[in-house]
């Protein structure tokens, strides 16, 4: 018998966000029983108390219950440091190299990042998509080479192996545009979440054509209002699509033997990076950011019951 049940807490907290899941795990299987959601590591300057602020009412009702977190949480930044385990890299490789610590009586386990040597011959970093990359890996065949796509504030593009990660490269393309809308004369900040089509399919254009590059086309997000007399929404649309167009062209670049990249991420992101992929005639297969989440701490926590439990 698992202890408390089997309810747990398990979090993905990231840069911008951050999702917690009140779970019961029985027989390798994690059901969600409750959700809330927060500010993410970079918005905050107490990560104890917004922890608390967040999931509290669970542990008055259930008692004391063990905590899994991945993400920036326990990057530099964020609430504990925990390592990096280097490429390529399998799901037990992250339990044994988790770090725990109790706060408020709670036992919070996080678990570390995942770093590689990418393509470019530069150091690279991820925390939390690893995570979501073996979730993914749960409901795959094993032998076979996957392409994943994880678009976000810091997209990710992981090689993936006979069920491990092997290899990955990052690109900021949501942190960018936040940086060009708040600290940059290109874009006022844009209160529109959604781009404009129009002008997004003419930046994916730009972007992705041959010979363009990133730095001769940027300032045309300015030039364009002033010449086009395009709106703020229309030009929030071009830039977005310029970004996320450069951004897939260079990954095909990367990784020209992949006619079909998996998308793992939420609803709206996606679908634009699934439009820019469709655009250039990759296949593509969309998979929910929370699914992939759930998946992967089910292969971990599983893993984790298996080694310090059940021994």
């Amino acid at each position: 018998m698992l202890p408390n049940n089997g309810l747990m807490v398990i979090g993905d907290w990231g840069t911008s966000v951050s999702r917690f899941y009140l779970c019961r795990f029985n027989q390798q299987h994690i059901t969600v029983l409750a959700r809330s959601q927060g500010r993410g590591i970079k918005h905050i300057s107490d990560p104890q108390a917004c922890f608390f602020e967040l999931c509290q009412g669970w542990f008055d009702q259930h008692g004391p219950l063990p905590v899994f977190l991945i993400g920036t949480v326990g990057a530099d930044i964020g609430w504990k440091k925990s390592p990096y385990v280097a490429c390529p890299t399998e799901p037990h490789q992250l339990i044994d190299n988790a770090i725990s610590f109790k706060a408020r009586g709670i036992k919070i386990t996080i678990l570390p990042g995942v770093t590689c040597t990418n393509i470019h011959g530069l150091p690279d970093i991820m925390r939390g998509e690893e995570t979501q990359l073996f979730g993914f890996l749960s409901q795959c065949q094993q032998q076979k080479e996957h392409l994943v796509c994880l678009p976000g504030t810091h997209t990710k593009w992981a090689l993936l192996k006979n069920q491990q990660i092997h290899s990955f490269v990052t690109s900021p393309v949501g942190e960018l545009f936040e940086v060009l809308c708040h600290h940059s004369v290109l874009l006022n900040p844009s209160i529109n979440q959604r781009a404009c089509e129009m002008s997004f399919v003419q930046g994916l254009q730009i972007g992705m054509a041959t010979k363009n590059n990133l730095l001769h086309t940027l300032f045309a997000t300015r030039s364009l209002q002033v010449i086009n007399k395009m709106d703020n929404n229309q030009a929030a649309g071009y830039l977005s699509g310029l970004l996320i167009g450069t951004d897939v062209k260079a990954a095909m670049q990367d990784f020209h033997l992949f006619s079909d990249v998996s998308v793992i991420g939420s609803d709206y992101i996606c679908s634009l990076y699934v439009q820019a992929l469709n655009h250039i005639g990759i296949t593509n297969t969309l998979f929910s950011s929370e699914e992939a989440t759930i998946l992967g701490l089910q292969t971990l926590v599983s893993s984790h019951w298996e080694t310090h439990i059940s021994a």
